[in-house]
């Protein structure tokens, strides 16, 4: 059983009194927030990239700042004991790059919403820098260029600040598995290889979007897709445009009235995994009707053509059921979003929505309406029994 499955489904309820039989030295800390000092500026640190750009847009932030805090973060975590968890490779060159943004930006140079912001990406997303790149090959290499993904980041002027190692963002990690849910980034790039996009963002408290296929790909050796990890839906929309090289207007997609209309299937062959979860997600699909969406009671996806033909088939805009590592691995060229839904036993819940191929603009629509209908994001804290979870 994944460690993952077994935290949500309840295998580990005993784990607080075990933990507590457990001597100290031997007891892994948790990537939480708590194990680092307070920093003056960590609210903003975990405030959004909206926030963010504001500040540098009055004068009173620094890309080059911004970028020193969320490093001086990394290493205070690294130094406090949880090395092995962040898996975060420090690109030597960030401050350098950010400093080049805020000149860019003296001079009223703005490339965008992502212009000096902080980012981490997967390892075996290639960057042409001094950072390392993981790929199918027993080491790690030095590329010789940047890879397509990193090539649009740095386009849309993004600070590419560090990669994160592929045991840590695996679809079978552990609740840790992102680089933003510990705070490391407000953003972050991970590849769909493994369907390690929406699974760990689900339990990580975050908006993620897995694109159509290769709707972000690159070439060669390069991931298949990759797709955006961010706090709230508006940031993983501009970063999702980033990586396409389109320019989304807000207004066009970011309507509160998004699921007005919608005809949507519930996938009832994503639930009862967890009795906790089903709960949650029932409660969202209340939300869902209210919001003016149709609900259709789905069957399983068993037709040639799995998902693509059942949406097809009933007419619907999306299907919606709680995310799992299930879900991820099927119909896997389809756009598939996951927003936070809840909580159960300390940890995330995601709703995710699956859509037609390319539609990637109305799903961004649909989760925006209904992140914007039940704000459940939260940044996660999770209990201390986890730690045991870990070993």
């Amino acid at each position: 059983m994944q460690r993952s499955h077994m935290l949500r489904s309840g295998a580990y309820r005993g784990a607080t009194s075990a933990t507590a039989a457990v001597p100290a030295r031997v007891s892994r800390p948790v990537l939480t927030r708590a194990t680092a000092p307070a920093s003056p500026m960590a609210h903003l640190l975990d405030a959004g990239v909206l926030p963010q750009q504001q500040m540098m847009q009055a004068g009173k932030l620094s890309s080059h700042a911004l970028t020193s805090q969320y490093l001086a973060r990394i290493r205070s975590l690294s130094s406090t004991g949880a090395r092995a968890y962040p898996g975060i490779e420090i690109n030597p060159d960030a401050l350098k790059i950010a400093l080049e943004m805020d000149r860019e930006r003296q001079v009223h140079k703005v490339r965008g919403p992502l212009h000096g912001i902080p980012i981490v990406l997967r390892d075996n997303i290639a960057t042409g820098d001094r950072m390392k790149t993981r790929t199918q090959a027993p080491l790690a290499t030095h590329a010789s260029c940047d890879s397509f993904v990193a090539a649009r980041l740095r386009a849309a002027g993004a600070v590419i600040i560090g990669k994160s190692n592929l045991r840590q963002w695996a679809a079978v990690s552990v609740p840790h598995a992102s680089a933003s849910w510990a705070g490391l980034t407000i953003l972050a790039v991970d590849s769909a290889a493994d369907g390690s996009i929406v699974a760990p963002a689900s339990t990580c408290g975050l908006v993620a979007i897995k694109p159509t296929g290769s709707a972000a790909s690159g070439q060669g050796s390069e991931p298949a897709t990759a797709g955006p990890m961010a706090p709230s839906v508006r940031e993983a929309a501009w970063l999702l445009a980033a990586l396409t090289g389109e320019r989304l207007a807000d207004g066009m997609l970011l309507d509160v009235a998004g699921l007005h209309g919608r005809r949507i299937g519930v996938a009832r062959h994503l639930f009862g995994q967890c009795a906790g979860t089903d709960a949650v997600i029932e409660q969202a699909l209340l939300v869902l009707r209210e919001q003016g969406a149709e609900l259709i009671e789905s069957p399983p996806a068993s037709e040639p053509g799995g998902i693509a033909a059942l949406l097809c088939s009933h007419r619907l805009d999306a299907l919606v059921g709680p995310t799992c590592h299930g879900v991820s691995q099927v119909q896997s060229a389809l756009p598939h979003i996951t927003v936070p839904a809840g909580v159960v036993k300390g940890l995330p819940i995601g709703l995710s929505f699956i859509g037609p191929a390319h539609a990637e603009m109305p799903l961004i629509a649909m989760a925006y309406a209904y992140e914007q209908a039940t704000l459940h994001r939260r940044t996660p804290a999770l209990p201390s029994s986890i730690t045991q979870a870990l070993r």
